[in-house]
């Protein structure tokens, strides 16, 4: 039947109908602590493919489970059946200011749509975490809200009107129906039959729901009768996870963007006495916003953000309020009110006020990234888990809700993180569990019944915004009582008579929902932990330790089990790099989590599948793709990722697993070989560069090695640097650097490298040049270990004696000192590597220093206005800063930062064959962005100065170069 299924889905879409294991995978979770595997995908590319899906599963009985971003917290974008993902269909289909409406397709993005509504001055003030990364459709299905919502309300306050698939494929244009007037439509016929079961019951609606300001548990009935003769169909949609039907377009309200806005930070002894702080301003103060920060997340935050941690070291509790509105002196007068308030409050030990929209701005990406700090906390096996992660009671009694909460983990041992909307009552929690364990799972059940208990006897709901799905569907029971449960049940049996649309989320006869289908399964082998190809488990690298806070790295298992899903990888915003190939493919497979939830689904089925058929899936041409195609090296997911998760690593474990037993795929070969390839280039140059230049030649060099012939090869110079670095006469001088040249600058252009050695020597540094190989960094990501660790050792052994005397190791390739400093102890971790390690810079670090100690040898005048580039490596390493500090210093040097995300060039990534076009299109932003300006643009790197400039058609400048001109070099 199931063959028969999808053969009838693929004649009936336009889309794709995805079916193998490995999409299956990637699908088989979203944000959540659940895995589901379903039957298949279907990738949506209009309303009629959702129509034409949902007829088909009727049919057939097959449950259809709608998926935005997957980054629900709940489990409600996952299922056994047909999943329908509706990210492709994300257009914004009308904008009427005048009228102050937007009507988009269910698969936009929240910050797409932010980002297009602010430039008229407008917003949808729901502002989720997740915004940048979650779709309209999942936060009307979810009644989204977010920090604003203590004054502007939830999804529910800004829906007007939906268009729905129902389950029988039908759609309907829910609205506003007027019972007197309307005519015998399906939108009118449903209207009457819910008003005849609701009506009768409003008095018990009225006593029975939650008495907050909030509320994503159950289906919104209390909200679908308007008046005697009006029923509101769009309202019921919202909040109920298509389960009653499949929200295809949406109309929102929209607003004006307040014209002015303060913030205030006040920092409290105890997270109760900010309680008690929350509810005396909330009687006394419209606040934009009321946000609460734990200790643990402020810990987070400060390891990270050193200008956050500045002053709130010391305490248990912070509260972000903001303050809004179209007059300045409104805005001051409120923010006078609220210091006088605090003039008394219990606990309150410091307090912060600012106007300035930059602060503001900064400050908030911390409150922003609460739940990303939160997935930081590592305890061994244990992890913050999300299932009662979200109550809401009135704010009068948030007080009394934080006392509860303290009580029941203390009754269990059980260590948390609290942070949350503190103005709407809202809070998240998360119990750090392990899972993993029947300990674990117990507590798990006990915790949700006593937070749950004590949420319902405060009149609250057990979730304010995150929603139900397979984490709370089996306590809605008990949170409504058996007459309301009623009404939900009779309303899922009128809209879903066969049960197919998302079944048991909301309406569940399930008991044990919450601890079935975990995604923390107790069967994952720890053998893959003695079989890896790098080095796991060690002493982090000094990059690692900066970015993640930690002393150690984590074993393979237990990193590839560190994404928790969020999405945030699938982020469309430029200003965030992180995943550069999913900006460009716009797909799960091209996501950090798509390819990390295959691995992690894998291991966990490596103990039950036979070896023979493990091997045949991951030697598979799609499993190739997966581990190659669709990730470039970047390095960025170790730092936007919340989990801090090494993606990279994973893909270059992964990758060294499937060249032993398959051999590297053609290009990846090449390039792990590529000293020797471009020594001998360089040698021969008059031919070498003739044959670049020779259709016939690329033709036969695409086919033997798999380089792509449409890619721009540099020209090969005619003397390398080596050469030229012997004949170049230095001055005597007293300090002295190694210089470690890699590929580009000793074949390709070794004048740059003779510049670097002038400014170092104008700097009082004299420069030694190691017998040196290239750095090896395509052999240790593409998975030619063992060529790798030929390299590493020898590289290693000729720079350890200048490491051992504390001489500055000076690189100027971002990714030749990325290789020193962090690959290489993936590759061979001892004493020497760990040496060169921690005395390798870059030349702008080297220099940065200088200046920090005021012994940089001044500047000329750069009169020049320019644009920079950062290459991804770069921003890894931290010296992104370092080099804006440094470019200041030039007088006359007028510069901005182009923040338009990655160039796609990953290296080698760009010059092969099957990756080309891909990496083309993941830069074309930038490419745009550089053409369109009259500006010159610099790089901080080669490579993406050689793929900026083949994408843009502009010659582009190298950093060093600016320092070059600086010194008259």
């Amino acid at each position: 039947m199931h063959e028969q299924l999808v053969d009838e889905l693929r004649a009936s879409i336009k889309g794709r109908v995805l079916t193998g294991m490995l999409d299956r995978y990637m699908y088989a979770s979203d944000a959540s602590a659940y895995e589901m595997l379903p039957l298949c995908i279907v990738i949506a590319r209009d309303v009629q493919d959702v129509v034409s899906t949902v007829k088909v599963a009727y049919k057939h009985g097959i449950p259809v489970t709608a998926r935005g971003g997957g980054s629900g917290l709940a489990g409600q974008a996952i299922g056994s059946g047909i999943i329908i993902d509706l990210t492709h269909m994300n257009r914004l289909l009308a904008l009427n200011l005048e009228d102050g409406y937007v009507t988009v397709e269910a698969g936009m993005y929240k910050g797409v749509l932010d980002r297009e509504l602010k430039r008229h001055g407008k917003f949808i003030p729901v502002d989720p975490s997740s915004s940048d990364y979650c779709t309209i459709g999942g936060m009307i299905a979810n009644n989204a809200s977010g920090a604003h919502t203590v004054k502007y309300g939830s999804m529910i306050d800004y829906v007007e009107e939906l268009d729905v698939v129902l389950a029988d494929g039908s759609i309907i244009h829910a609205r506003k129906v007027d019972l007197n007037y309307d005519d015998d439509s399906v939108e009118a016929r449903l209207a009457r039959e819910l008003y005849s079961i609701l009506a009768p019951k409003m008095g018990v609606i009225r006593e029975g729901f939650p008495k907050v300001s909030k509320n994503s548990s159950g289906y919104r009935i209390d909200r679908v009768l308007l008046n005697e003769h009006t029923v509101d169909l769009a309202k019921l949609f919202v909040g109920s996870e298509g389960t009653l039907g499949i929200v295809v377009r949406a109309s929102l309200r929209i607003i004006d963007i307040p014209r002015f806005r303060a913030l205030a930070l006040l920092a409290f002894d105890d997270t109760y006495n900010a309680a008690l702080y929350v509810r005396d301003i909330m009687a006394r103060l419209r606040a934009a916003t009321v946000e609460l920060l734990d200790r643990t997340v402020i810990d987070i935050a400060r390891s990270i953000d050193s200008n956050f941690g500045y002053g709130y070291k010391d305490y248990e509790c912070i509260l972000f309020v903001e303050l809004d509105g179209n007059s300045i002196d409104d805005v001051r007068s409120m923010m006078d009110k609220l210091i006088s308030i605090s003039s008394n409050a219990k606990g309150l030990k410091h307090i912060t006020c600012s106007y300035d929209e930059d602060e503001i701005s900064r400050l908030w990406e911390v409150r922003k990234r609460a739940l990303a700090y939160t997935m930081k906390v590592r305890a061994g096996k244990s992890k913050p888990i999300a299932f009662i992660e979200d109550p809401v009671v009135q704010v009068d009694k948030l007080p009394d809700l934080v006392d509860a909460l303290r009580r029941i983990y203390r009754m269990y041992g059980v260590q948390y993180t609290l942070y949350g909307h503190a103005g709407d009552g809202n809070l998240h929690t998360r119990p750090i569990l392990d899972l993993s364990s029947d300990d674990g799972l117990r507590v798990m059940k006990a915790l949700a019944y006593e937070v749950f208990n004590v949420v319902k006897k405060m009149k609250g709901s057990i979730s304010a915004e995150h929603g139900d799905g397979l984490a709370r569907s089996e306590f809605v029971r008990m949170l409504y009582g058996d007459e309301i449960y009623s009404l939900f049940v009779k309303i899922k049996q009128i809209l879903d008579p066969k049960n197919i649309m998302n079944p048991e989320k909301k309406v569940t006869n399930h008991r044990d929902l919450l601890v079935k289908n975990l995604r923390y399964s107790k069967g994952v082998s720890r053998d893959d932990d003695n079989n890896t190809m790098l080095v796991w488990g060690s002493k982090s690298s000094a990059i690692a330790r900066r970015i993640t806070g930690y002393e150690d790295e984590l074993a393979y298992v237990d990193e590839v089990g560190l994404c928790h899903g969020c999405g945030m990888c699938r982020e469309l915003n430029y200003k965030v790099r992180m995943c550069p190939v999913y900006k460009g493919l716009q797909d799960e497979v091209a996501s950090c989590r798509g390819r990390n939830n295959v691995l992690r689904w894998l291991l966990n089925i490596a103990h039950t599948v036979e070896k023979q058929e493990q091997d045949a899936l991951m030697g598979s041409k799609e499993y190739e793709e997966l581990i190659y195609k669709y990730c470039i090296q970047c390095k960025m997911c170790l730092i936007d990722c919340p989990s801090n998760v090494n993606v990279g690593k994973i893909m270059a474990e992964a990758r060294a697993r499937y060249a032993k037993i398959n051999g590297l795929p053609k290009g990846y070969a090449y390039f792990a070989e590529i000293d020797r390839y471009a020594k001998l280039a360089c040698r021969y140059s008059w031919l070498s560069n003739m044959l670049i230049n020779s259709r016939l030649f690329r033709i036969a060099l695409e086919h033997l090695a798999g380089i792509d012939a449409r890619k721009r090869i540099p020209r090969f110079s005619s003397k390398m640097f080596d050469d030229l670095f012997h004949e170049y006469r230095q001055p005597a001088l007293d300090k002295s650097v190694a210089f470690f040249a890699d590929t580009y600058i000793r074949y390709i252009d070794p004048m740059l490298g003779l510049k670097i050695v002038r400014i170092l020597n104008i700097n009082g540094y004299r420069v030694e040049f190691p017998e040196q190989l290239s750095s090896g960094l395509p052999a240790i990501l593409e998975g030619a270990v063992d060529k790798a660790r030929r390299i590493v050792e020898f590289n290693t052994s000729s720079l350890y004696p200048y490491a051992s005397k504390g001489i500055p190791i000076v690189t100027f390739s971002p990714s030749a000192s990325l290789a020193l400093r962090m690959e290489y102890l993936n590759v061979l971790d001892d004493h020497r590597s760990r040496a060169v390690a921690e005395h390798v810079q870059d030349v702008h670090e080297l220099l940065y220093n200088l200046k920090s100690r005021a012994e940089l040898v001044e500047f000329k005048p750069v009169d020049e206005d320019i644009l920079v580039h950062m290459h991804c490596h770069t921003i890894v390493q931290g010296y992104d800063r370092h080099l804006i500090s440094l470019l200041k210093s030039i007088p006359s040097l007028r510069f901005s930062i182009l923040e338009k995300g990655c160039c796609g060039v990953g290296g080698s990534y760009s010059f092969i064959k099957d990756n080309y076009a891909l990496s083309m299109q993941i830069g074309r932003e930038l490419f745009d962005a550089v053409k369109a300006s009259e500006k010159r643009v610099y790089t901080t790197g080669e490579s993406c100065r050689l793929q900026i400039e083949e994408g843009s058609g502009r010659d582009v400048g190298l950093t060093i170069d600016l320092i070059a001109k600086a010194y008259n070099i």
